[in-house]
């Protein structure tokens, strides 16, 4: 335990970790966003199971189009902060190679 301790961390490594990580969360962000609709659709339609397969139109509408409203808002927020992330990252890298 003691010899982690004592260790640097590896500026390199620490680098491509937090760039993998930024990229994956963008990607999930932008999945999010492009599957919100069917998400939206599956949610209402497992709603309209529950109750029987008898359901309002107006509710069953209301929970889909909130559920995929909900779905865009999270990716576009996740792909825009890790996006600008993964830019500011590499813009740093860019950097720190050029000194």
């Amino acid at each position: 335990m003691e010899m982690f301790i004592d260790q640097k961390p590896d500026k390199k490594q620490t680098y491509t970790g937090v760039m993998v990580v930024l990229v994956l969360l963008f990607v999930l962000g932008l999945v999010l966003v492009l599957t919100s609709a069917t998400i939206g659709l599956s949610t209402a339609s497992a709603e309209l199971a529950k109750n029987g397969g008898s359901m309002d139109m107006t509710m069953y509408q209301y929970i889909m189009s909130n559920t995929a409203e909900s779905y865009r808002i999270v990716g576009a927020i996740l792909a825009i902060i890790t996006g600008v992330g993964a830019l500011m990252a590499g813009f740093a890298g860019y950097k720190q190679k050029q000194a």
